[in-house]
């Protein structure tokens, strides 16, 4: 059968969903839960309200009700679906704006890759339920989203933090939320009226205009999300990206169990109490963090999640979170206790028909021991590598770390030998 998630949802250039894809979509969820209300939202792409109204309109016909949330961030549909059910986020997160998709939502977090089957089923043979007719109304679950990490974080009077919106649906609260905290808040990019002003992803390359932005103000932390504001990264006052693995071990810091993936850097073991790796998705990160009684989760790419306010990966809880730490002195500390060891994250291209095929060659090229908990990961004395093929986009991904940069060197490049000798 063919499958329609990848890592983290559906993702797909619009062509890829037209609106009777999203009508059959709807049906196939409207068909799959057992919930009677489905809430929904959606970012601020241009076309996500013709990509929601098509979908929102296969849901209904199957009798279950919707619940429309507007232009939120992904956050604030979990927080709408611990109250249903049974969530739908239209968004394609970091991706360029001519993609867009869905992500779908239960009580206990992202879909599973089981029940995402069970979806698909139902999509591919079109055994929807049909003949309904469910009823729409509008609700606003940000002021409710906002109040539960205001009931989990401290204050941060005076802290003065520049918030990067990046044209999302973080604009819809964030600049908010710390305001009420005490911050002296300044913006930018919050225009919500689908343009975005810099690529999405939060990445270094990405931050070169708002690390400057920095650098010529007076601030003390600044903070940029993605499309949908289920991630964010953090930049110091002098104007310099903070290394994500840094970021996760700042946030992670002397708690007791933090669950991360098998591409996080060795640092958060140098921090925090007891580490639990897991396969990379936020879905997995929540299943462990379950599983644990964690008091945290994360990934490096800036994706962190943490139970006491839900368990939702939340970019907005994270930028108050280390509000929180600046106003009160830790961040800073913390972040110069942190060791950071040379590592490098890859993207080589590789078309997702040839990934089945270039992870069974890297089996049997590599003649060292590997892990195979997601993809393949090699550990040596001083060094270690994961060759992993992205769940979202037409790459496959070598993440790399050692002691010294001739350890990390050595490694690389045989990573690369490696997956050039897989993909011929």
């Amino acid at each position: 059968m063919s499958r329609l998630f990848g890592t983290s949802g559906i993702r797909k250039i619009l062509s890829e969903i037209p609106p009777e894809f999203c009508v059959n979509l709807g049906k196939a969820l409207g068909s799959y839960t057992k919930d009677k209300v489905v809430a929904i939202g959606r970012d601020t792409r241009s076309s996500g309200p013709l990509v929601e109204s098509s979908f929102i309109s296969g849901v209904l016909s199957t009798g279950k009700d919707v619940v429309e949330l507007g232009v939120v961030p992904t956050p604030t549909v979990g927080v709408a679906t611990s109250e249903y059910g049974t969530g739908i986020m239209v968004t394609a997160s970091h991706n360029p704006p001519e993609y867009n998709g869905f992500k779908f939502w239960g009580k206990s977090g992202a879909l599973r890759p089981s029940e995402e089957e069970k979806v698909e089923k139902i999509f591919f043979e079109k055994n929807f339920k049909e003949g309904g007719s469910g009823s729409l109304q509008s609700k606003d679950y940000i002021e409710k989203h906002i109040d539960l990490i205001l009931n989990t974080v401290g204050r941060a009077d005076g802290v003065k933090v520049l918030i990067d919106c990046a044209g999302g649906a973080g604009s819809t609260i964030t600049p908010t939320l710390l305001d009420r905290m005490g911050c002296v808040v300044t913006t930018i990019n919050d225009n919500v009226d689908g343009v975005f002003p810099r690529d999405l992803e939060p990445t270094a390359e990405n931050m070169i205009q708002t690390c400057e932005v920095v650098r010529k103000g007076d601030f003390d932390i600044a903070f940029a999300h993605d499309g949908d504001a289920d991630r964010t990264c953090a930049i110091d006052g002098n104007g310099i990206l903070v290394e994500w693995d840094s970021f996760l071990s700042v946030l992670a810091f002397d708690l007791d169990t933090v669950v991360t993936t098998v591409d996080a850097s060795m640092r958060i073991d140098d921090v925090a109490k007891n580490v639990v790796r897991t396969r990379v998705g936020d879905v997995w990160v929540a299943e462990e963090i379950r599983k644990n009684n964690a008091d945290f989760g994360g990934e490096p790419s800036g994706t962190f999640i943490f139970p006491d306010i839900h368990i939702y990966p939340d970019g907005i809880a994270a930028a108050a979170k280390a509000a929180s730490l600046v106003g009160s002195g830790l961040f800073y500390q913390r972040l110069s206790e942190i060791k950071s060891y040379p590592m490098t994250r890859l993207k080589i291209p590789c078309e997702n028909e040839k990934k089945e095929t270039t992870l069974t060659k890297l089996k049997e090229i590599i003649d060292e021991e590997y892990s195979e908990v997601d993809g393949i990961r090699i550990s040596r004395d001083n060094s270690w590598t994961l060759l992993r093929p992205s769940g979202t986009e037409p790459y496959f991904r070598i993440t790399a770390e050692g002691r010294t940069s001739q350890d990390l060197d050595g490694i690389v490049a045989d990573s690369k030998k490696w997956l050039e000798a897989a993909m011929t």
